[in-house]
């Protein structure tokens, strides 16, 4: 069977088993979905052996590139469930993105790494927002000599 014609029939059959109904496509076009307010693109990989799912996670926190990339790929390093950040050197876009072989890609399979994906892309959305969380009333309070911490983020961060 043509690597096309399997990939549409792996996502015919996912979308089928979800009770969503498609958009009409060509033959090995990526499908984009919406699930809790995360976009999910399920496409094929180059060699169309892959079913390739990616959800944007948010813009790098522009102020601390270096030290949020290297906690990413820190995670990348380690190992996330099968999910890996990815930067997407043109809109500087950060995606998590995961990759089954098609072989494998049932629609429960498909289901359960698309629910992981979405939950690690909310996730480090999370981080990413978080990272740089400054309160200005708290730093302006923090300037006067008042008792306040402008950082705000998850512990272990450091504002740079």
């Amino acid at each position: 069977m043509a690597p096309d014609k399997t990939f549409d029939d792996c996502v015919g059959a996912f979308a089928d088993a979800l009770g969503v109904v498609l958009h009409e496509r060509s033959d090995g076009d990526p499908v984009v979905l919406a699930i809790d307010g995360t976009e999910v693109t399920i496409r094929r990989d180059a060699e169309g052996g892959s079913v390739v799912i990616a959800a944007e996670v948010g813009g790098m926190p522009p102020d601390a590139r270096g030290a949020f990339a290297a906690v990413a790929l820190q995670s990348n390093y380690l190992a996330m469930g099968g999910t890996a950040l990815s930067l997407d050197a043109e809109s500087g876009e950060l995606f998590a993105t995961a990759s089954r072989p098609l072989a494998l890609a049932d629609p429960e399979s498909l289901s359960r790494a698309v629910e992981a994906l979405v939950d690690t892309a909310v996730e480090w959305r999370r981080l990413a927002t978080a990272f740089l969380d400054v309160d200005e009333e708290s730093a302006l309070a923090k300037a006067d000599g008042e008792d306040a911490d402008p950082v705000t983020g998850p512990s272990g961060f450091i504002r740079v």
